[in-house]
């Protein structure tokens, strides 16, 4: 199943990010953009990378730094979404236990 276009993660968010990404983008076309941003976290590498940041499509991510190990990042959005620049959308890998694990999307900020 890996390598096809339905990618290697289930991408799920929680209520609380959605409430997070209502407050920053009031408009539900432009959280539809935010979403389909945060989808491409679907294709994250089977083998997680042993590196702090990296290239995702063509997203920009990196761990946390303050979270050493937590395995909490943040996907970095360089489109100006709703009036929104510099969007981050912080994610949770999982360790790798079922053919199709969850990734988690935690929050959406904007970083100034």
């Amino acid at each position: 199943m890996e390598g096809n276009l339905t990618g290697s993660y289930l991408v799920r968010a929680g209520r609380w990010a959605f409430q997070e990404a209502q407050k920053w983008l009031p408009r539900a076309r432009d959280r539809a953009e935010l979403r389909r941003h945060a989808l491409k976290l679907r294709f994250w590498p089977a083998h997680h990378p042993q590196t702090d940041e990296g290239q995702l499509l063509d997203l920009d991510w990196s761990w946390i730094k303050v979270l050493p190990g937590k395995r909490i990042g943040e996907l970095r959005i360089h489109d100006t979404i709703g009036g929104c620049d510099n969007l981050r959308v912080i994610f949770f890998v999982p360790e790798r236990r079922t053919d199709l694990p969850t990734l988690w999307v935690l929050s959406v900020l904007q970083k100034k």
